[in-house]
Parts: C-alpha cells; structure tokens; sequence
C-alpha cells in the first residue's frame, strides 16, 4: 500500500455568504507529482493556503504524515516548503543572502545549504546579484529554493509557472523532476495551464466552484483521451461543463 503523506476530509472555507472551498477531500501519496487544475478562482490557492496554515478550514480536518492533532500538525509542518501566490523575496538583498535569511528562520544549521540550492536551481553565477534585478523566471527558481532551505518532503507550489516564457518553463520542469526523482519529494502543483501539467504529474485533482470534481491518473487520462479522441482542453471542458460522460 503506497504510503500517504497527506489527507483533507470535507474541508470547507466559506467567506460571508461565499463558499470557496466545498467539501474538499484529497490524499496526496509519497514521491507522486499532483497536478491541482482549475480555472482562476476555482479555490486552488485557498486549499493550499489551508494546507500550508496560511488559513484555517471553516469546516473539515486533514492528517499530515499520519498525524491529524493540530499541534501535531503544526510540527509536521516543518516538512512542507511552499510557495503561495508572489514569491516572498527582498529585491534589495542578493539571492543568497535571501536564501541565507530564511535558513536562519527556520532555523537549519547547515550552512552549506545556500550554496548547494544555488547550483540546483542554476542561480550560483548570479548569488551576489540583488533580487530586484532578476527575471521573472530567475525570481521563480530562487522561490522554489527558499522553499528547499527545509529540505521538505512535500513540496506546495502556486502557479509556478505563471508568466514565465518557454525557456524557463522548461528549465522549471526539469528542475522539478529532478526534485522528485532524485530527492524523493512529493509535489502539489497548482496551474490553469494543463498542457504543462500533462508533461510533468502523475496524478491530478481538478477543482470547480470550489469542489473537486475529478481524480485521475495520468495513465487513466492518457486512457480516457485515446477513447474519447478530446484533447486536453475538450477533456476540461468537458468536466466542468457537466459532461454526464466524464
């Protein structure tokens, strides 16, 4: 039985009389990548912040790594790295005293690590460069690196690659791969864009108004569209449609 490192039953956020997450239950397995597919304002962003405790469920509980106390979840925390809509960096500090500074917050003793996360996402020729000079997809990878200074099981990352050009985008993914190939880290990766997700999970959950509407499997989805000849989009579409044969 794979080992499942994350699991939310029924959980709710409501906001007045807005309901944005509904009833959401969803199991994350360990070293599978998670493709979290929905339109802008489905409720991506506001599950992972729930998952990250950026912001308390209005209903509904989840474990993490088999702990399912709040305070115990709260120490579990320590193996997520996340990051949640823009990415949190100092433009007038070089990447690596970013990096530097939130291995002093969370406190990691190894004082190698900077380095280390430099060379991994391809920034150590431009360490000591202020972030407020970098490209969009130099700031996305030094993001992803912030949120590896824990050395997280489980990586969370919003949109990540929102406004990036095909050249990063790549590069993101690669880097992703790696991660989970060779780090063993599981991923939870939130985007609209499914043609890049199809290139990198193994599993997806696609959420609607705020409910999960479909979980597949990328053999399943490979499956599904040889069957029914609809190409990604048509496959979406079709789901969020109401399609009675999805």
């Amino acid at each position: 039985m794979e080992n499942i490192i994350l699991q939310t039953h029924g959980i709710s956020v409501k906001y007045g009389d807005f309901l944005a997450l509904d009833d959401v239950s969803i199991s994350l397995k360990n070293k599978h990548i998670y493709g979290f597919i929905g339109e802008n304002g489905a409720g991506k962003t506001t599950l992972m912040k729930v998952l990250t405790g950026l912001l308390y469920p209005t209903n509904g509980d989840f474990s993490l790594f088999g702990k399912n106390k709040p305070c115990d979840i709260l120490k579990m925390r320590r193996h997520i790295g996340s990051t949640i809509e823009a990415p949190a960096l100092y433009p007038e500090y070089s990447a690596y005293r970013n990096l530097e500074l939130q291995r002093i917050l969370i406190g990691n003793p190894d004082k190698e690590i900077c380095d280390k996360l430099l060379g991994m996402v391809g920034l150590t020729e431009v360490k000591d460069k202020k972030v407020g000079k970098f490209s969009m997809g130099m700031k996305q990878r030094l993001s992803i690196a912030m949120a590896l200074v824990g050395k997280p099981r489980l990586l969370i990352l919003d949109e990540p690659i929102n406004g990036l050009d095909p050249k990063n985008i790549s590069e993101l993914r690669s880097l992703l791969k790696r991660l989970n190939e060779e780090n063993d880290v599981t991923l939870f990766l939130s985007s609209h864009i499914l043609n890049e997700l199809y290139l990198l999970a193994t599993d997806y959950y696609i959420i609607h108004k705020g409910r999960i509407i479909k979980s597949i499997t990328h053999d399943e989805l490979d499956k599904k569209l040889s069957v029914t000849g609809q190409s990604l989009e048509e496959y979406f579409l079709s789901i969020t449609g109401g399609d009675s044969n999805v």
